[in-house]
């Protein structure tokens, strides 16, 4: 299954800082226009949903579906992004569209992140 508690951690982080560098570049920084312990406060709570938000989309979608692709003979990029697509029809079952793209894609970069790294060798 190669290395998927690193590889999570990762794929959650990197999608975390992106998604953050998005919103900078999207609404500019807002400790311009708050006080700084409200961008903190504001910063704080978007992480901890986020986190709460990939874990649980993690351990219920993720790590099944990377066993289970594990047990094939070659486990190809593809396979990860199918993963997304569910994750998307569901949205679309329960929200908008508009919450239909950001999951799915938040979901597609963690998943591509996550393949990348889980069976990269380690270099000393």
């Amino acid at each position: 299954m190669g290395n998927w508690d690193g590889a999570i951690i990762r794929s959650v982080g990197w999608v975390l800082l992106f998604v953050v560098a998005y919103s900078f570049y999207e609404i500019g920084i807002p400790i311009l226009t708050y006080p700084p312990q409200d961008f903190i406060a504001i910063f704080g709570l978007f992480a901890t949903v986020y986190l709460a938000i990939s874990v649980v989309g993690w351990l219920v979608i993720g790590l099944p579906f990377h066993w289970a692709v594990c047990n094939w003979p070659q486990p190809k990029f593809i396979y990860y992004l199918l993963a997304c697509v569910s994750v998307f029809l569901v949205v679309s079952v329960v929200s908008s569209i508009e919450a239909c793209i950001i999951f799915g894609l938040a979901a597609a970069a963690q998943a591509i992140v996550f393949r990348y790294y889980v069976f990269k060798s380690k270099k000393i």
